[in-house]
């Protein structure tokens, strides 16, 4: 006697039934979760590479914590003189927050006296001596020449003669001139003091490039200024034997400078690290930790205030992480939803080749909770492996951290058949039922589903507009959703209107000869295989496609202007200051239109009245500055009214904002006392001024009242055709050369080459599971469309036809669906850009405008066509293998 069919041995013969369905729901859950898997661990390792390199990239005396006190500081007794002030800096660093501990290295300090000016005379410039106490010189230099400088001996007196041994970098050395065992005779310019100084030792870094170095003045090659009275002066440091400074205090004169900081190194921490570190940073300068170490010489209290641009350079990089996971968040939502239609078609593929064994397991006694549940089983023993097997291959071959988002999203993606199969099982759909028949009027319960929908997208566009940029920190669920909530409310509205032209068309085509046109179309309306879930797919995908295009192409074309606003011109020279032979060789450099040379220096006298202001200068030729930036990306020239001389022949002046009230008078000193007056005032001006305050002034007006320019340390270039930044670099030596593709390079960066990618990869497998999508409509369709088929073909229908029917049943909603997708991709970046703040990708001070790369949109839109075409034409091939008279036995729905 044979046993029964239990229902272990019925839910194994299910399980194991049309093994090629389930393979899909296997493939395209594997796919997903790899990708949802791997998204959080790369997008991970791009920000902690981005953190490290903007760290990096920032200058150490703006990244260290630092602190600038004009005054000596405390010093101990004799053998012991550095002892507290170190032991004060190591105790603050032990009170700070773990994160400021875990990212700073033990405190260091340099002091500097008052420059000294030496008889030692370089070519053509005099020499500044800046006396220098490094405690730990012996940790960051090697003596290559002569020796360490000898200790003071004795009390120093004023009268008393002195030598004062001293030690400079090999650079300055040789740049002065100055050889070791000399001695030379200097002066301080403010108490008018004398002093001998003896060069004892000459030095080499042993890491020049170390950051510490960027706490020391003049330490390495000479700081050289261009005065407009006196001409250049070159300083250098002179380092003194350190345990002489108390000694040396009372004959250096004041006011001394002690410069402490802090090193910041993040080179081994993880993106996660950067917001922990802002606030940790935030809190232990804000609280003012006290560097309590006694009082000074003069009986003062040293009292140091740390500071750091590290806050505001952390802040920078969580806004960029911010708006390139917005980004993604959105891109990722393309791949998402056409991968639940797939994941749903393949579900409805499963129910379809077992529906009729489902219903009779129903009628055989099975509860709808039975069978749904026999449904989750599968959806889970299909699902969870292959979750599970793809993130663990994400996690081998992905370097970064997932996170919790790592495990979670995989998860849910295993989850997914587990919820989708049960919902296609549903008793209701399991009935054999003619689908072209009594659907001409959708029920109550659709036309609330689609309400809905459409609220519901209306809704979150205009919340996100109303919101503006102010999104807050990391993924916003409603950004995220607004771009799907669309796309689901433009499908409903198509599927809504797409009955009514198809009908239209049908009847046009009805009074026609020709059978499949007409069939065609009239089966487009009556029996809408393709149905809303892949209608739904096509346009997901090719909206999201579009709109990645078009963020990807506005956040180019913002760096690209970002860039410009930076440089100024096609090529910018910096460095030392360029001689009018160098200059007269630049220009005459091939393909060199034009050379605008930038005169910078430091504070100049302005003085209003009663009120002196010292604000850095800029001398350029305006009329040649204007010309240079219109023939670039037609930077906006500067105001009018600077190339003629004022009242009386004042300077005319353009100031920056809130300095000085426009038409103010007043007296500018250079090289000698010049009446000027206020004749514009302006924002900052790109690819020109930094910071906030600045004048500006127009160089051949200051050579027509007598000024002597001194050389430019800024130099633009214009390049005309053949012109080449390389060859003008050949010409300028050490000297940077910046030009805009360099800037383009630099803003860039880890995050924004890894969004790029992210949306390539975003496109590339959204355009596979379209695709997917397609060709499972057409096999989900293909017992109604073979019954069909084979009925026609006992009446006399060809092969070529019936394939010419298959086409006309993808082609009218594959293209109404992409061409749908196309214009929503387009629209979408208004509507959702108001809240995704790019600013922070771009690097410029303003959201850029959207911009649409009609060529690019082009090549995506053609490669979706491409790509649904190839999807039809496998359907069609497959479609071949229906044998009518097989399909003619099976029977037809009732």
């Amino acid at each position: 006697m044979s046993r029964g069919l239990g229902t272990g041995r019925l839910f194994r013969r299910q399980f194991l039934a049309d093994r090629a369905a389930a393979l899909v729901v296997v493939v395209v859950v594997f796919v997903l979760a790899l990708v949802a898997a791997a998204l959080p661990r790369l997008a991970e390792q791009v920000f902690t590479d981005d953190l490290r390199s903007e760290m990096a990239g920032t200058r150490p005396a703006l990244r260290d914590v630092t602190s600038v006190v004009a005054a000596p500081p405390p010093m101990g007794e004799d053998g012991d003189l550095w002892g507290p002030l170190d032991q004060s800096i190591a105790a603050v660093r032990d009170g700070a927050p773990e994160a400021v501990r875990a990212a700073t290295g033990p405190g260091r300090f340099v002091v500097t006296a008052p420059i000294w000016r030496a008889e030692v005379r370089a070519f053509d410039s005099v020499t500044n001596l800046l006396p220098t106490a490094d405690p730990y010189w012996a940790e960051t230099v090697r003596v290559v020449e002569g020796e360490a400088p000898a200790p003071v001996t004795g009390p120093v007196t004023p009268g008393e003669p002195l030598v004062v041994d001293v030690m400079l970098s090999r650079a300055s050395a040789e740049e002065i001139g100055w050889t070791v065992g000399s001695v030379t005779q200097a002066f301080q310019p403010v108490n008018m003091q004398e002093m001998t100084y003896r060069l004892s030792g000459v030095y080499e870094p042993l890491d020049a490039g170390a950051p510490a170095w960027a706490h020391h003045r003049a330490a390495q090659t000479p700081e050289v200024f261009d005065d407009w009275d006196r001409g250049r002066a070159l300083t250098v440091a002179a380092y003194v034997d350190p345990q002489s400074w108390a000694a040396l205090v009372p004959k250096l004169g004041s006011p001394m400078e002690t410069r402490l900081w802090y090193p910041v190194d993040v080179s081994s921490a993880r993106a996660d690290f950067t917001v922990p570190l802002r606030d940790a940073l935030s809190r232990f300068i804000a609280a003012a930790p006290p560097v309590d170490a006694g009082t000074n010489v003069y009986g003062l209290p040293f009292a140091p205030i740390l500071t750091t641009g590290s806050v505001d350079v952390l802040d920078r990089v969580a806004a960029r992480h911010d708006s390139s996971q917005a980004v993604v968040a959105i891109v990722a939502a393309g791949p998402l939803g056409v991968a639940l239609a797939v994941l749903a078609l393949a579900a409805r593929l499963m129910v379809e080749r077992r529906r009729s064994a489902l219903a009779l397991i129903g009628a055989r006694g099975a509860s709808p909770l039975q069978l749904r549940l026999l449904m989750v089983t599968e959806g889970l023993l299909l699902g969870l492996p292959a979750a599970a097997l793809a993130a663990a291959l994400a996690g081998a071959l992905v370097d970064g951290v997932g996170g919790s988002a790592g495990l979670a999203l995989p998860l849910v993606v295993g989850l997914a058949p587990a919820v989708l199969l049960p919902l296609a099982a549903r008793p209701k759909g399991l009935r054999a039922v003619r689908r072209d028949l009594g659907l001409v009027r959708p029920s109550r319960a659709r036309k609330l589903v689609e309400g809905l929908a459409v609220g519901a997208a209306a809704a979150a566009a205009f919340a996100l507009n109303a919101r503006g940029l102010d999104a807050g920190a990391g993924i916003d669920p409603l950004t995220a959703a607004t771009p799907l909530l669309l796309a689901l409310a433009v499908s409903v509205l198509v599927m809504r209107l797409y009955p009514r032209p198809m009908a239209t068309l049908g009847r046009v085509l009805g009074g026609r000869r020709g059978t499949v046109a007409y069939l065609g179309a009239a089966r487009a309306v009556r029996d809408p295989v393709a149905g809303f879930v892949p209608m739904l797919a096509l346009v997901v995908g090719m909206s999201i496609a579009a709109f990645s295009i078009v963020v990807w192409s506005t956040t180019e074309r913002g760096i690209e202007q970002t860039a410009w606003q930076d440089v100024g011109a096609d090529a910018r020279v910096t460095g030392a200051p360029l001689t009018e032979d160098e200059l007269a060789a630049v220009a005459g450099v091939p393909g060199v239109d034009a050379v605008v040379p930038v005169v910078t220096t430091g504070p100049t006298l302005f003085k209003v009245g009663a009120i002196d202001n010292r604000v850095p200068l800029y001398v350029v030729d305006v009329a040649a500055l204007n010309a240079l930036r219109a023939s670039g990306q037609g930077l906006d020239p500067l105001p009018s009214g600077l190339t003629e001389p004022g009242p009386d022949g004042a300077i005319p002046l353009l100031v920056a904002d809130g300095v000085v009230d426009e038409g103010a008078a007043g007296i500018l000193t250079l090289s000698e006392r010049l009446d000027a007056v206020v004749a514009r005032t302006s924002d900052a001006i790109p690819g020109l001024t930094t910071g906030s305050q600045w004048m500006l002034a127009d160089r051949g007006v200051l050579e027509e009242a007598g000024v002597a320019i001194i050389p430019p340390r800024v130099t633009l270039v214009d390049l005309g055709s053949g012109g080449s930044a390389s060859a003008v670099a050949a010409e300028m030596g050490d000297r940077t050369v910046i030009t805009p593709a360099s800037a383009v390079a630099d803003l860039r960066g880890p995050v924004t080459d890894g969004t790029a990618r992210a949306i390539v990869g975003a496109i590339a497998l959204t355009g596979l599971l379209c695709a997917a999508a397609v060709v499972l409509t057409m096999v989900v369709g293909a017992p109604s469309r073979g019954r069909l088929l084979s009925q026609l073909r006992t009446l006399g229908l060809s092969s070529r036809q019936g394939e010419g029917l298959v086409v006309w049943e993808a082609a009218p909603v594959a293209a109404v669906s992409l061409v749908t997708g196309l214009v929503l991709g387009v629209a979408l970046p208004w509507a959702v850009l108001s809240g995704v703040d790019l600013r922070s990708l771009t690097g410029g001070g303003e959201q850029p405008a959207v911009h649409l790369p009609l060529g690019l949109l082009g090549v995506v839109t053609l490669g979706f066509v491409l790509v649904v075409g190839v999807a039809v034409v496998v359907s069609v091939l497959t479609g071949r293998r229906l044998a009518p008279a097989g399909i003619l036995r099976i029977g037809d729905e009732t």
